[in-house]
């Protein structure tokens, strides 16, 4: 990754709103970059500069929101259209996905707000609210937290810039950090500043809230083993008394109609008229075309045998023979035979959640386990089952750590199917190769291929795309790749 290429691609920060007039920024699609002395003057530029960054996240889930959480899991395999290269644990530094710039332009652009947004009211608009300008700066350091904390769980090592690039004469090119440095120095740093300056009392689902801020925090403890600190952060978010599971009669509406549940934390905004089409549509189910992917056998066996799971028929098409369209994120729209009508990909609308409270709810329930609490953690466990309509857990059931441990990782699979959760959860929980290596192996044998499993452990991360590594002469690629 070299910055003076985003630079020129960029040069600085979108017009969002000079040029549209700003009504809601979240709702302002930027239209192009100018420079910071011509920009960055007023609030309304403050906005266009928070949109642009908003932007930048859409751009980073547009088409790979699955891609990253699930489709080296084994929620899915791949069907006929789709790279079986993912379904294979056979990444190569070409592969869709593997380009990190988008992440890269995003965290450019929460810097350029950090360094300016203080700025504008010191220098030009003076008579800002102090709480706004800091619930803009929140929402800039919680940005930039999510990009290095996705990096580093998907690449390991990766470049650090917590200023601006806005100077041509600055050296582009640099090394990677240390993952373990990042989370202490810029993640964990980040987060914190920004539960000191965000405003509670805002909580707009499509921001980069103090919900969010807490769940991220308590997720990067977890990602850390840090279990008592996640607790903590688990309390804060119960203090804000703002979440709860969202009722079972309407699950649906966390994921079309984020802002009308008490469950959502944060999700993507996105609105195809001015977005255009999420791409992610094409490989999970857009009308227009065949999916990438296909429901994994034993997931469409539980759903399809457990008529009390009320997620099931909600999340993937039961009557799709091809086992190839996941329903989650669309509402109910049939024809007179009753069958999901999905939109074509250019028209598609996905709210991509980030954190919900079921996740944060068995979030917890690991942390409780983790620490030899099995009643909070069964407890917890249980709260999310019985909104999903299927029977509790009994105690003598799940009557030790690793027996407690599957069952939430299974609850999360099923609660957070498709959500781009999985392949984290293994991460974290270093289950990569004890789950995926019976499933490859399998996949393999099938395919006639010697069944080798899962292979070198080293592949867990994803190569880096090798226009980044000819961009960035300081860069060393992932081994084995």
């Amino acid at each position: 990754m070299n910055m003076k290429n985003i630079f020129y691609g960029l040069f600085f920060v979108a017009l969002a709103c000079s040029l549209t007039g700003c009504k809601k920024f979240l709702d302002q699609k930027p239209q192009t970059e100018i420079a910071a002395d011509v920009f960055w003057k007023s609030e309304d530029d403050i906005k266009g500069g928070v949109a642009a960054m908003y932007d930048g996240i859409q751009s980073i889930f547009d088409n790979n929101y699955t891609l990253y959480g699930d489709a080296r899991t084994d929620e899915v395999r791949v069907g006929q259209y789709g790279n079986i290269s993912y379904a294979m644990n056979g990444l190569a530094a070409g592969i869709t996905g593997s380009d990190w710039t988008n992440f890269y332009v995003t965290i450019l652009r929460a810097n350029l707000g950090i360094k300016n947004i203080p700025i504008v009211k010191a220098k030009y608009q003076t008579g800002i609210d102090q709480k706004a300008i800091n619930h803009y700066l929140a929402q800039c350091y919680t940005t930039r937290a999510l990009c290095y904390f996705w990096l580093i769980r998907l690449w390991g090592d990766v470049p650090v810039w917590t200023e601006p690039y806005d100077d041509i004469s600055i050296e582009p090119n640099r090394a990677r950090t240390s993952k373990d440095i990042i989370i202490d120095t810029v993640i964990l740093r980040d987060l914190k500043l920004a539960a000191s300056l965000s405003n509670p009392s805002l909580n707009n689902v499509y921001e980069a809230n103090i919900g969010a801020t807490y769940s991220l925090l308590m997720d990067v403890a977890m990602w850390k083993k840090d279990y008592a600190s996640a607790i903590t952060w688990y309390d804060d978010l119960v203090a804000l008394k703002k979440y709860s599971l969202e009722p079972t009669a309407t699950w649906k509406n966390l994921f079309i109609n984020p802002t009308a549940t008490k469950e959502s934390i944060w999700s993507v905004y996105w609105d195809w008229t001015l977005d255009g089409g999420a791409d992610v549509s094409t490989l999970i189910g857009a009308g227009n075309t065949n999916s990438d992917f296909e429901v994994e056998d034993s997931v469409w066996t539980y759903w399809t045998k457990t008529p009390a799971d009320i997620r099931g028929p909600q999340t993937i098409d039961f009557k799709n023979s091809s086992h190839d369209k996941f329903l989650k994120f669309y509402a109910p729209n049939l024809d007179a035979k009753g069958n999901q009508l999905y939109p074509n990909g250019a028209e598609a609308n996905i709210l991509f959640p980030i954190y919900r409270w079921a996740d944060i709810l068995l979030l917890r329930a690991e942390a409780a386990n983790k620490l030899e609490d099995r009643p909070t953690a069964l407890k917890l466990l249980n709260q999310v089952r019985a909104r999903a309509g299927v029977a509790a857990y009994r105690a003598d059931s799940l009557n030790n750590q690793p027996i407690m441990e599957n069952a939430i990782l299974a609850e999360r699979k099923l609660e957070l199917y498709m959500e781009a959760k999985r392949w984290f959860d293994l991460e974290r929980t270093d289950k990569v190769i004890e789950v995926m290596d019976p499933i490859l192996k399998y996949r393999q044998t099938r395919m006639g291929s010697p069944a080798v499993g899962f292979g070198d452990p080293r592949t867990i991360l994803w190569p880096i795309n090798r226009n980044v590594l000819d961009a960035n002469n300081k860069l060393v690629q992932n081994p084995p790749y």
